[in-house]
């Protein structure tokens, strides 16, 4: 994993300010009065204060598209009605940031659950002319191998389980950290992928993942 400069003091600031990532002092809806109220609940929420901070360092410029993942968890959340509700959330949403995490913020006294893991985020291309945005988008999602054709002159590309294959990044987007992580994951022969996005026809009729959109993706738990 690599090392984010200046990160680690920061987080250990921020672990050394005990319970909740936030004020329980300030607590105001029914959500942050249940975790302040669960000494294991509100650990949990300070862990994952650190973990999310942590990941979107680790995304660098996809960090805006964690926002907009972490808010819809967060919904999720505050629907919760209980204690048992919530610890299952947190542990699941650690679970699903755990790689992205350098040694600092690496939670190692919980048994976290087996889940998919969020390994990369590609945020959209900020050439809007060869990424336009479409007004109506169609949700991506597809699971199979990560392949590295950059030679080839495709990028890299995610084959499913009948042999077809969607670009994930093509050759022109393809920056210094994108490219190092993704060469990692196609070295990763014996791991499944999936990958969540959004739709892209190209004149051929084939689809792939557009690049003017968030591009998620995530480590298949081992069977």
């Amino acid at each position: 994993m690599r090392k984010i400069p200046g990160l680690i003091a920061t987080l250990l600031a921020c672990s050394a300010a005990g319970a909740a990532s936030f004020d329980c002092k300030k607590a105001a809806t029914l959500t942050e009065k249940m975790i302040c109220a669960n000494g294991k609940v509100s650990d949990l929420d300070e862990h994952l204060g650190r973990y999310y901070f942590a990941a979107r360092a680790a995304v660098g410029h996809g960090a805006s598209c964690l926002v907009k993942n972490q808010r819809e968890w967060i919904a999720r959340r505050n629907a919760c009605k209980d204690a048992a509700c919530l610890e299952r959330l947190y542990l699941s949403r650690l679970a699903e940031l755990d790689a992205l995490q350098p040694g600092a913020t690496a939670i190692r006294n919980l048994e976290l659950p087996l889940v998919k893991t969020l390994v990369w985020i590609e945020g959209p291309a900020e050439d809007t002319v060869a990424a336009p945005r479409t007004a109506k988008p169609s949700p991506l999602v597809v699971t199979g191998k990560i392949l590295d054709e950059v030679t080839d002159g495709d990028g890299f590309v995610i084959r499913d389980a009948r042999g077809v294959k969607y670009a994930l990044l093509t050759s022109m987007f393809i920056t210094k950290a994108s490219g190092v992580t993704f060469e990692t994951l196609a070295g990763e022969k014996d791991a499944l992928f999936e990958a969540r996005g959004q739709r892209e026809v190209s004149g051929d009729g084939t689809s792939h993942f557009a690049p003017g959109f968030c591009t998620l993706v995530y480590r298949l738990p081992r069977k």
